[in-house]
């Protein structure tokens, strides 16, 4: 059974589990990897590697719900209207720069909307690299970049957000770290999985590349508590690379920031 979503919203499962299964073929040559979504959502996947079982659990990082749907939200739309117009001819990303105010009120939207498809259509022809600023305000902006001539798709990049103070951004990714995994701990251990297997491997989609990879590595290194998982592993930023199980979502390239297999990590 397939984890559907609306049109237009990134499945963040499908591209971490991607993202995941190429980078241990990548590392390892292993190439005995076996996959499966869990139709009663006991786990996210069961992924057999070599022979060893592992339960994987994905996983969202971001600071704001309520900030993190509305963003889906305007995606969402932009796909939808790029696909009712034929406008996404190439690979688009959206990039987010600290936290401007995204438009609530319907009208305001549809315009935001209107000029992203229309700058989308004007971006079609020109080479890869171009980015067009489609909000800005105190608090940040928005804007669209051409990322390849080939495909037809938008998507979430790594966002180029102004640098915040090393130690409060740090902070931050800590607490936002500890409570996934803490929920995690608590989802597992209620649906009896760790009865059953006791590999588990977190993966994390960096929704809107709240920090990078040393960022991550940090804010790891600063938390108690996920020595009980057996791997954790960072769907890093969106690309224009294939996604080779799924070919409807995004590829991302990914990292491990932990695991107890030496080879991994």
């Amino acid at each position: 059974m397939s984890k559907k979503r609306p049109p237009g919203r990134i499945n963040e499962e499908y591209v971490c589990i991607d993202s995941f299964i190429r980078h241990i073929r990548e590392i390892d040559n292993i190439q005995e990897i076996e996959y499966c979504d869990e139709p009663n959502e006991t786990v996210d996947f069961w992924v057999t590697i070599a022979g060893v079982k592992y339960a994987v659990e994905v996983t969202s990082i971001s600071a704001d719900d309520h900030y993190d749907a509305l963003c889906y939200e305007l995606l969402e739309s932009i796909c939808s209207e790029c696909e009712t117009s034929n406008n996404a001819k190439g690979t688009y990303a959206l990039i987010l720069s600290g936290r401007p105010r995204i438009p609530r009120r319907i009208t305001c939207q549809r315009k935001l909307i209107s000029t992203a498809a229309t700058r989308i259509q004007e971006m079609s022809n020109a080479p890869c690299g171009v980015e067009s600023c489609l909000l800005k305000d105190t608090n940040g902006h928005l804007a669209i970049e051409k990322r390849s001539d080939q495909g037809n798709m938008v998507g979430w990049c790594i966002s180029k957000q102004e640098a915040k103070w090393k130690g409060v951004r740090q902070e931050e990714l800590s607490h936002l770290l500890k409570d996934a995994i803490d929920k995690k701990l608590v989802k597992l251990e209620k649906k009896g999985v760790l009865h059953r297997c006791s590999n588990v491997i977190l993966l994390l989609y960096d929704a809107y590349a709240y920090g990078d990879i040393e960022d991550m590595h940090q804010a790891l290194s600063n938390i108690q508590g996920y020595e009980w998982l057996h791997s954790i592993f960072l769907a890093t930023s969106f690309s224009n690379m294939p996604n080779e199980l799924y070919p409807d979502s995004p590829g991302r390239r990914g990292t491990f920031l932990y695991s107890k297999n030496e080879h991994w990590h």
